[in-house]
């Protein structure tokens, strides 16, 4: 994982000094410009000597211990304390279940996989809202399942997602209502927005709840400014989000470079969890950075309950022990590199590969079945073929993981619905699957 990637890491830092040093005269308050320039030359400086020395790390035996720990943020509110003990490792995003209509909620399935993401070790999980979306009767009992199922034993993630903020915390109320633990502002603003009225739309959503708020760095339509900052990313503005106290983390998308992942690094991460989708870039990343978690992605696409390679990762990075991260980080490639190049092309597409991901839970012992491609999606998700499924069997056997022995029409139907009786030729359709 870290040698496929030294080439473009050291071209990156080259880049990213230059990007600093237009980011740094860009600031518009001296006490930012000042913390952030600061560990922003700090953290460029040593960058390229230790990826350099990386690239020798498999052929020359290490000179001195394993360093310490980049030092954790601060624990400065509650929220902040709940974050520091409860996003450890990963944790994913729950995808629904359906009956075979693929319309109405199958409950046994979305029981299964709430056990399955415990059985995993996921530190949360976030219901995706596509196909029940708020409005859509089946919206609350898709949350209470959950809830109930995971009876404290997983957190359980909302979202924020619309484009006023009016309708945010009026979901966000009925999240707080069903018993949710935390929640991502995934909302979407204008494109011309300013840096001022950015802080604001946020703010306001941020300031209505006393959950803990996980912030959200990505690429698309309203969630990227290229007016604000460097990639997109509007730094500034994150940089004084981040003060806020019930703010804790940082989801970093996948197709966000390392440059940019490094430059949201210094704006916040002395202060939020910052948690990179991108496994790739973690063990780097850890030597200047905590790195305790990654979250709201599909994990079962690199770990199974018997072997939790990403939770193994993470879990060394969290500790500086870097001989133990570069271990994961060698057992998780092939596995991690697929997934990677899969998901990172169609979200740029502006899709997910639905049925994919729903395949790599099942061959973990996931429930599985077909999902209805959202309409806003459908000419973008990918089918899922049998050399596809093929594939992500031999990624998997790459990494150590073991495939279930499960007959491939269980994942069509859902374990639970296969359970039950249900067969392939009982599905309303069969999209996106190719037998």
């Amino acid at each position: 994982m870290l040698d496929d990637n030294r080439t473009n890491s050291t071209n990156e830092v080259r880049d990213m000094n230059q990007d600093a040093q237009t980011t740094g005269q860009a600031q518009s308050g001296p006490a930012a410009l000042s913390r952030r320039r600061l560990m922003q030359l700090a953290s460029v400086a040593s960058a390229a000597p230790l990826m350099a020395a990386s690239a020798h790390a498999h052929s020359e035996p290490a000179a001195t211990p394993a360093q310490s720990a980049p030092k954790a943020p601060s624990l400065s509110s509650p929220q902040r304390e709940w974050a520091a003990t409860h996003l450890r490792g990963l944790a994913n995003l729950f995808l629904p279940s359906f009956q075979p209509d693929l319309e109405t909620l199958d409950e046994d399935g979305l029981r299964h996989d709430v056990r399955h993401a415990i059985d995993l070790s996921f530190c949360g999980t976030m219901p995706m809202v596509n196909w029940t979306p708020p409005g859509n009767p089946q919206w609350e009992p898709y949350y209470r399942t959950l809830i109930e199922e995971s009876a404290g034993r997983l957190p359980i993630h909302g979202i924020m997602f619309t484009n006023k903020a009016e309708q945010d915390i009026a979901l966000l109320r009925q999240q707080e209502k069903f018993g949710v633990d935390a929640v991502l502002l995934a909302a979407r603003y204008r494109p011309d927005i300013s840096a001022d009225e950015l802080y604001d739309e946020m703010r306001k959503r941020i300031e209505a709840t006393e959950l803990p708020v996980i912030l959200y760095a990505a690429l698309n339509e309203g969630r990227a400014f290229p007016h604000l900052g460097p990639a997109g990313q509007p730094l500034d503005v994150y940089d004084r989000i981040a003060d806020l106290p019930n703010v804790v983390a940082l989801k970093v998308s996948q197709p966000i470079s390392l440059t940019s992942t490094m430059q949201l690094c210094d704006a916040v991460a002395d202060r939020l969890l910052v948690a990179p989708v991108n496994l790739d870039f973690v063990p780097l990343l850890a030597r200047h950075y905590h790195m305790q978690w990654s979250g709201q992605w599909n994990g079962e696409a690199v770990q199974t309950p018997d072997n939790q390679l990403g939770n193994q990762l993470l879990a060394a990075t969290a500790a500086g022990d870097v001989e133990a991260a570069n271990e994961a980080a060698i057992a998780i490639q092939p596995v991690h590199d697929a997934f990677f190049q899969l998901q990172s092309e169609v979200i740029r597409a502006g899709a997910h590969p639905w049925q994919h991901n729903k395949y790599y839970s099942w061959l973990g012992g996931g429930n599985g079945g077909l999902l209805l491609p959202p309409a806003s999606e459908a000419d973008h998700v990918p089918v899922l073929t049998p050399e596809a499924r093929a594939e992500i069997r031999t990624a998997f056997e790459a990494s150590g993981l073991t495939p279930t022995d499960a007959p491939e029409e269980s994942f069509v139907t859902g374990r639970a619905a296969y359970d039950r009786g249900v067969r392939m030729s009982d599905l309303k359709q069969v999209p996106r699957y190719e037998a």
